[in-house]
């Protein structure tokens, strides 16, 4: 008995160095979560639903082999289907209204959330609806704001997953992050280098997305 408070008290100082472990693994955690300037929101499935259907039942807007830098088109490289849309176009389609709705919403709490990141922009016009078959997507590191004329001014980038593809998400090079992707997840982040990112191509199942830019107003 007489040694009994001696090892109450090793292992007493055994739980506060394991509970310091703990926390300092947590605030770690939390730092990079929350200074990787990537947001993660959902979209209702319903709302993904109704692209899904967009992109295979409407009047209006065509499919084409998806390209990269300027138009170029190479499989190694993007493998995909692309619809390329009108944002206005949710003006004659609830489709596509209900999903801007929502996405707004998202892109003034990522605003809320990094204020120095609200400037004046503007959600582009222009947007994708994407499929990928299986091995698909836009293998190949690369990044959204380049010193071409309709990539100069890219603020951020938004993307919804349509699909689930557990394997098939999206890889943050200088973040070392995987995000898989689950239908309804919507990441918003900035457009820089220092978000480089590529497809994990899903080499069992198809894989859709929606995806665009915010860009800053001009002066």
């Amino acid at each position: 008995m007489s040694h009994l408070p001696r090892v109450l008290v090793r292992v007493w100082e055994r739980i506060q160095s394991m509970l310091l472990r703990v926390v300092t693994k947590l605030r770690k955690s939390i730092v990079v979560k929350e200074s990787n300037f990537i947001h993660e929101s959902t979209i209702p499935f319903n709302v993904c639903e109704g692209i899904v259907d967009f992109y295979y039942n409407n009047d209006n807007y065509k499919t084409h082999e998806g390209s990269h830098s300027g138009g170029k088109k190479d499989a190694a490289i993007k493998e995909s289907i692309d619809m390329s849309c009108n944002v206005d176009y949710g003006e004659f389609d609830s489709r596509i209204d209900q999903y801007f709705r929502h996405l707004d919403r998202q892109i003034k709490v990522y605003f809320n959330k990094f204020k120095r990141a609200d400037m004046p922009c503007h959600i582009v016009d222009k947007f994708n609806i994407q499929w990928y078959p299986p091995g698909g997507g836009y293998k190949v590191w690369h990044f959204e704001r380049t010193s071409k004329r309709h990539c100069v001014k890219r603020h951020l980038v938004w993307m919804t997953y349509l699909t689930d593809n557990p394997d098939g998400g999206t890889e943050f090079l200088y973040q070392d992050l995987y995000v898989p992707a689950e239908k309804g997840k919507t990441l918003i982040w900035p457009a820089e280098w220092t978000h480089t990112h590529r497809s994990r191509p899903d080499t069992k199942y198809e894989k859709m997305i929606i995806t665009g830019w915010i860009e800053l107003d001009s002066l």
